[in-house]
């Protein structure tokens, strides 16, 4: 096949000095000069010519050589790459501590190092992330965070939209519900009969117990969970995550770190002594 293909490349070149010595300067000389014949015609000819050879030429060298394709592979890889990373590096520039008006925040609300964490209540790595923040934040009292609900798990939307409702609450309150969510199974139970609503009304039982054990006002959460300003969150943290590259959870900015994926309590402690 790629032999064919380098044949009839040549035989494309060979089609192209033929026509330009004969036709298209037979037809160049007359006084109609056609378009189509001294211009588009060679042109296409050439093309035709490069375009097959060079296609014969490449498949010929991988076939030889398929080190050729897993380089370029991987090339093409790093390049995209680098192209994320400048974009990531361009928003976090823009992620402004003001945010944290829209999300729901813990820790010191005055604190000189503020972190962002994206995060899915059913994620089991977020749930690592979340037992390590709560030892920076017993061991630093100076330190901000700002949770950015990042629900990937089609189960997490209510959680999601009960802890953003909940900042309405107390800081108090709020640390004491996030923890308690990450502690409890949000998973409904599996019944293949089981409807959406059904399913939904599981999580939501589950959910408004724990904010109940919190300490939270239920009836309260419950009525601040259909305010707009719940949605407009989630869709901010969802647009900031994908100017940031974040596609799945944990992520963290601690200062200007950024780090996607699970890191552990030294780690963190690290980036935030760096930050002062």
């Amino acid at each position: 096949m790629n032999t064919l293909m380098l044949v009839l490349g040549l035989i494309w070149v060979i089609a192209f000095v033929v026509y330009t010595k004969t036709v298209a300067t037979k037809t160049f000389n007359k006084k109609s000069t056609s378009i189509l014949a001294t211009v588009v015609a060679p042109i296409v000819i050439l093309f035709l010519a490069i375009y097959t050879t060079a296609h014969s030429v490449v498949r010929i060298a991988m076939i030889n050589d398929p080190e050729i394709l897993t380089d370029t592979i991987k090339e093409l890889e790093e390049v995209e790459k680098q192209k994320q990373e400048k974009a990531a590096k361009e928003s976090l520039k823009n992620v402004k501590e003001d945010d944290s008006k829209f999300a729901p925040t813990i820790g010191n609300l005055d604190g000189d190092v503020v972190i962002y964490e994206f995060f899915d209540f059913n994620c089991g790595y977020c749930k690592r992330g979340n037992m390590a923040l709560r030892q920076v934040l017993d061991s630093d009292k100076n330190v901000k965070v700002v949770l950015k609900n990042y629900p990937i798990f089609p189960f997490s939307q209510i959680p999601a939209k009960a802890e953003i409702a909940a900042k309405e609450q107390g800081v108090e309150k709020l640390e004491a519900f996030h923890n308690a969510l990450f502690e409890a199974n949000l998973m409904p139970e599996r019944d293949a009969k089981a409807t959406e609503k059904d399913i939904n009304d599981q999580i939501k039982a589950i959910v408004f117990g724990v904010a109940q054990k919190a300490g939270l006002d239920v009836e309260k959460l419950k009525k601040d969970m259909e305010a707009p300003s719940v949605e407009e969150e989630l869709l901010r943290t969802r647009q900031l995550a994908e100017k940031l590259g974040i596609q799945g959870t944990p992520a963290f900015i601690v200062g200007e770190k950024f780090f996607r994926g699970y890191v552990d309590t030294p780690v963190i402690i690290e980036a935030i002594e760096a930050s002062r």
